[in-house]
């Protein structure tokens, strides 16, 4: 289990975290100056994605936190993924909202979210993950669900950006949201999709950090996805567009993602502690 010296470090990070993310999200779903500077359909997936922030990542950080140092292998993981969706949030949130009265607190959160995540990584590399689950488990078909997931984004992302790239011009995606680039596609191509990638081969080879890392990489999914959703009913919300579709695909990814992470979590060995 861990020591009580990386549990006071990792809850000491957890409520900072936690403060600011409460503090940021309220003024970005209630306080209308927020995303002033920012086009319409920016700032209402914005508020779309602060309103996921305020009322499911706060409580579920906090819930997961609590039950981690209760010794909570499932708490373990979903805490993981929690705060890895912050890192790659707050990354955006910093790089691609125009400047506002939150910005410091946008780096603070994401300094404090990426310092956190990589302590956090390291202690649960030490404690013999591997270990904590039964035999039959879902590696290959999990490993492979993380390939197809890469390679449905890097088609769409490069749909976006190869023509501009032929065509000497600017992707719509950053034309429209007046941007110097879309940070979203710097995360995806440059960490995300390549981190599923490896993620799936460590896995599907058995090794010890693909089950550190797949079942957190699931909670992340799962968050993300639910979070996308609420930015397009948001924009639904605020009649700028109707992407209905959209919001149902990334349901579907977030159901999906839920099995294999039940799957993944139901062959966790009993009587095991952290």
């Amino acid at each position: 289990m861990m020591n009580d010296r990386q549990l006071l470090i990792i809850r000491i990070l957890a409520v900072v975290l936690m403060a600011l993310l409460t503090v940021v999200s309220f003024f970005g779903a209630f306080v209308k100056d927020t995303y002033s500077r920012d086009v319409a359909s920016m700032a209402a997936q914005g508020m779309g994605q602060d309103l996921v922030n305020l009322f499911i990542i706060v409580p579920l950080l906090l819930v997961s936190l609590i039950h981690l140092q209760k010794n909570s292998k499932t708490a373990t993981f979903v805490f993981g993924g929690t705060v890895l969706y912050i890192l790659y949030s707050f990354t955006i949130y910093s790089l691609g909202v125009h400047f506002n009265n939150m910005f410091l607190l946008y780096c603070l959160i994401l300094g404090c979210s990426f310092y956190l995540f990589i302590y956090y990584i390291i202690s649960l590399n030490t404690l013999g993950v591997k270990k904590w689950f039964e035999d039959r488990i879902p590696v290959k078909t999990t490993g492979v669900y993380f390939i197809i997931i890469a390679a449905m984004f890097y088609v769409l992302w490069l749909s976006d950006i190869a023509p501009a790239i032929i065509n000497n011009s600017t992707p719509k995606t950053v034309s429209e949201y007046d941007l110097l680039v879309n940070p979203v596609h710097v995360m995806d191509i440059a960490i995300v999709l390549p981190g599923l990638i490896i993620t799936a081969i460590l896995i599907m080879r058995r090794i010890q950090l693909g089950f550190v890392f797949a079942p957190i990489l699931l909670v992340f999914t799962i968050l993300l996805t639910i979070a996308l959703a609420a930015m397009v009913i948001a924009l639904q919300f605020k009649n700028i567009a109707d992407d209905s579709f959209v919001a149902g695909i990334f349901g579907v990814l977030a159901v999906i993602s839920f099995v294999f992470l039940s799957l993944f979590l139901r062959k966790i060995k009993k009587g095991i502690a952290l």
